[in-house]
């Protein structure tokens, strides 16, 4: 290995160390990204990465053009984010009540936080991207505030924090986590989803983003929780080695013992080592997602038709799973 490959330029964001092995050198897009896991506790990382102000002009501005080819979201994206949006409060709504404050940071359209309003809780959003913060005030018509979350000043405290696919996005996650605990009220709840390290279902020539500052597993997603004083309420993790949601709970102190992650680096480089491209396609994995993607795009094209708005559209899903959300 090269020594400049053996640099680190920005220490590990859950144990610290610099001691690290360089996984790729390309993003999904075959642009230049170098991806790094560190050797003590098993966390990945782009390093380096752009600085502050252009990661910043990148996600208020750029980010959903370069990703989803558009600015403004289509119907298809709306009805997507209403089945997410149920999916989810399914799974957290055994932690909610009624009187509780919600946030939902980087909200996109909204619908998670209309779906929360629509169903008598009460919901905010923030949001960095001016468009999709435009279109979540404009035709959700629910209160958001555009912006970063480093910028939100703590004057008001909830019950719940959400972060969809967002944590993995930031430059410090640790950072973060400890301005969401500032946020909670005592025994607050925060909500996390983010993508993970350990998946198969992606192919392996698709496992790097450039907008994917941090990769983490369930073992480092729990462990940064506890670092930032939050304990494990809940934990999912969807098949394939796919999505990982937890429900963390506010604590007082930090518990978190890198210790207890020894043998981790060495779990994710032996499921990493194993998915290559060749073993990827021998299985039925590509052609089940094939196969999926194409039935969900023609059925999205079938009920979207029958909607003008996305108002319209999210207010259907939300009825036609009435009774699941209700239970």
């Amino acid at each position: 290995m090269m020594n400049s490959e053996l640099i680190c330029h920005i220490p590990c964001n859950l144990c610290g160390s610099k001691d690290i092995e360089v996984l790729s050198l390309r993003d999904r897009q075959l642009q230049f990204l170098r991806t790094v896991i560190c050797k003590k506790c098993g966390l990945i990382w782009s390093d380096p990465r752009p600085s502050e102000e252009d990661i910043r002009n990148f996600y208020s501005d750029k980010y959903r053009k370069e990703y989803k080819g558009i600015y403004h979201p289509k119907l298809k994206h709306i009805y997507r984010d209403a089945k997410q949006a149920v999916r989810r409060f399914c799974f957290l709504k055994s932690v909610l009540k009624k009187h509780h404050k919600i946030l939902d940071i980087g909200c996109g359209t909204g619908v998670f936080v209309y779906t929360l309003r629509s169903l008598g809780f009460n919901g905010f959003g923030i949001e960095p991207d001016k468009y999709y913060a435009a279109y979540a005030a404009g035709e959700l018509k629910i209160p958001v505030t555009r912006s970063f979350l480093q910028d939100i000043e703590v004057e008001t405290t909830y019950d719940v924090v959400t972060m969809f696919h967002v944590l993995e996005h930031t430059e410090n996650p640790s950072a973060i986590l400890t301005k969401i605990w500032n946020l909670l009220k005592i025994e607050g709840f925060l909500i996390l989803e983010v993508p993970n390290a350990e998946d198969t279902w992606q192919g392996p020539h698709r496992r790097y983003h450039k907008a994917h500052l941090y990769t983490f597993n369930p073992e480092t997603i729990q462990a940064i929780g506890e670092k930032n004083r939050f304990t494990v309420h809940k934990i999912s993790v969807a098949p394939y080695h796919g999505n990982i949601t937890v429900i963390f709970q506010k604590q007082e102190k930090a518990k978190i013992v890198i210790e207890k992650l020894a043998g981790n680096y060495d779990k994710i480089k032996n499921i990493l080592n194993k998915n290559d491209l060749l073993y990827h396609f021998r299985t039925s994995v590509p052609y089940k997602k094939f196969c999926q993607n194409i039935i969900s795009a023609v059925w999205e094209q079938i009920v979207v038709r029958k909607y003008t708005t996305g108002k319209e559209l999210v207010d259907s899903v939300i009825r036609s799973h009435l009774s699941d959300l209700s239970q």
